[in-house]
């Protein structure tokens, strides 16, 4: 248990620190949008929630949703760095946050799904413990 808790604090504060960064070079640099401090606040919330759901998925060791939502937070990332970096007049840093929120739900929702999947697979198949 004592790995697993370590683990627990480290995906927490990689997760913390990436979405942070990520979120606050978006901002500044793609957009160029000055930070306050209402914007600080906020992206560390947001990182606080992404990496207390990435923790916790690990935690609980459900690996495949673990996964997905890392999956989900990455390719949210990018999509949102590419919706910032495209000219929607104006629209681009909202579509750019309304991306990544959607492909953060998209991994937790595929990841629920695929642990609902393998725990009915498992109620089925009793002797298959892989």
């Amino acid at each position: 248990m004592k790995k697993a808790n370590t683990n627990f604090w480290i995906i927490m504060c990689i997760v913390m620190i990436s979405s942070f960064i990520l979120l606050l070079a978006g901002v500044k640099l793609l957009l160029g949008n000055p930070i306050t401090a209402q914007n600080l606040i906020a992206y560390l919330i947001l990182s606080f929630i992404f990496s207390v759901v990435s923790s916790t998925l690990y935690l609980l060791k459900r690996k495949i949703a673990f996964v997905l939502f890392i999956a989900g937070l990455v390719i949210g990332f990018f999509e949102m760095s590419r919706m910032f970096l495209s000219d929607l007049s104006g629209w681009g840093d909202l579509v750019g946050l309304m991306s990544l929120f959607t492909w953060a739900a998209i991994g937790l929702g595929s990841g629920a799904a695929a642990e609902l999947c393998r725990f009915i697979y498992k109620k089925i198949n009793p002797g298959h413990n892989d």
